[in-house]
């Protein structure tokens, strides 16, 4: 990824430093290491030429180390970032790190790819340096799962194609470049702050603060002066002027998480803000004004809590422009492929492994429970499964010990909508890597993790062919 122009040598007239000299059997154990990491590494020496190429680089690429040895970086990717801002060069001209840069460039079969790029300097023993080493993850599996979505990169970590889901996302859309209020609903794990923050990052303030504050993990006695800051003086330790949450969002937007959870007081002086755009701190005379565009959310019934006399009514109304109301994970279950496909992904990345799916009967466990804690449960599901498992497949013994004790349905519901769910999903999941390995069945088969045979039956039990995309 370095640029096109040409770059600067070195003062200095000694000649380039080496590695230190290993033992062959050193060099052949670093090599063994090196083609079975899960991440492409190449290396590069001061003039921007590929020295090393494992074997993960190759795959993503489409190019053998043989062929690409010698070339300069940029002569590979041709990506715009080669000219604008090159990772590897940075992480040379700093003498810094750089972390997980996306970036997007061409592999040799004309395939689009997404990668995170992390680029370091490499030093000799006296610590001159000798050349970089960059790492190319492909999340552009991640990067079609938003595009099937049909929204930007800040929509990333909202999963779903069901039709609940797609209504949600049709709400989004409306509202997120107005500056209406929102009220999202939903209950607990379902992703209410995920979708806040999609609805500031598509707005015209996505460059403004986002400030969220949850109203139930605060302490009534300071919610007051977290929300809306206070003067010197205002109550014993108080020593100097404080900041609020109101102030701190001006211009952007301020998500208030639990908004049921308000105690009386300050719901009269967030009423005040949302009618007049003004506030005072705690213990101070002075009216501030504020531009704000507010977000709340809640897991409550406000209607039965105005009744129980612990919500105002008028708030509601004011907070009640637009709501949003996400759907509890049970009601979407054909969902869950993909959000299992998801967090796979993640903790693939997180822990260095190289999971591919679970087996039918944990899948069956999944569909048999009813989720009370939504989406975040099953996140922590399949993280507990990725502590436990040894393998590339997850298995229903891997999983939390109350899901899997879950006691069966004589008929598990949607089941007929359960098997077209996930015959889809593997279908499009073929389809996928197929067209990454630019239609080589082998090597689609390898990163598939399942063998070719098997990959021409399915490809034939789906009626896949090249170019039909």
């Amino acid at each position: 990824m370095g640029k096109a122009r040409a770059r600067p040598r070195p003062v200095s007239g000694r000649k380039e430093a080496s590695l230190l000299p290993l033992q062959d059997k050193e060099i052949l154990w670093l090599r063994s290491i090196l083609e079975s990491l899960p991440v492409g590494v190449i290396t590069l020496d001061r003039d921007w030429r590929i020295t090393s190429f494992n074997r993960t680089a190759s795959e993503i690429t489409g190019y053998d180390s043989q062929e690409v040895v010698g070339w300069r970086c940029y002569e590979l990717f041709k990506s715009p970032v080669c000219q604008r801002d090159c990772p590897i060069e940075r992480a040379l001209s700093c003498s810094m790190p750089v972390f997980d840069r996306e970036v997007n460039f061409l592999n040799r079969n004309h395939r689009r790819v997404t990668v995170l790029v992390n680029a370091t300097p490499l030093r000799d023993a006296q610590g001159r340096v000798i050349g970089g080493l960059e790492t190319l993850r492909d999340i552009s599996a991640l990067e079609w799962m938003r595009q099937e979505l049909g929204f930007s990169y800040d929509y990333s970590h909202i999963v779903g194609k069901s039709s609940a889901m797609q209504e949600v996302y049709s709400r989004m859309e409306q509202v997120c470049r107005t500056d209406t209020t929102v009220l999202i609903l939903g209950e607990s794990g379902t992703g209410k702050e995920l979708v806040a923050r999609a609805i500031h990052h598509n707005s015209h303030r996505r460059d403004r603060p986002f400030v969220a504050v949850n109203c139930s993990a605060l302490p009534e006695t300071i919610l007051e002066s977290e929300l809306f800051g206070h003067v010197r003086g205002a109550f014993t330790g108080a020593l100097r002027d404080k900041v609020g949450r109101f102030e701190m969002a001006n211009g952007g937007t301020l998500f208030l998480d639990e908004v049921g959870e308000l105690v009386p007081s300050v719901q009269v002086k967030l009423l005040r803000v949302l009618q007049d755009r003004e506030f005072q701190r705690v213990g101070d005379i002075r009216s501030l004004r504020v531009d704000i565009r507010l977000l709340a959310a809640t897991n409550k019934n406000l209607r039965a809590e105005i009744e129980a006399g612990r919500f105002r009514e008028d708030l509601y109304y004011r907070l009640h422009v637009f709501p949003i109301e996400l759907p509890p994970l049970r009601k979407r279950t054909e969902d869950l492929p993909l959000l299992v496909s998801h967090f796979i992904e993640k903790f693939n990345h997180q822990m260095g492994r190289r999971v591919r799916g679970l087996s039918g009967e944990a899948m069956d466990a999944l569909f048999s429970y009813p989720w009370p804690g939504n989406v975040r449960e099953l996140e922590n599901a399949i993280e507990h499964a990725f502590v436990h498992s040894e393998g590339a497949l997850i298995q229903h013994y891997d999983l939390p010990r109350h899901i899997i004790e879950q006691p069966a349905p004589k008929e598990l519901p949607g089941s007929a909508g359960r098997e077209a769910a996930m015959e889809s999903f593997e279908r499009d999941l073929i389809l996928r890597h197929l067209e990454q390995a630019g239609w080589q069945r082998s090597l689609a088969a390898r990163k598939l993790g399942m063998s070719p045979v098997t990959l021409w039956r399915k490809m034939k039990r789906y009626n896949l062919k090249p170019f039909q995309s």
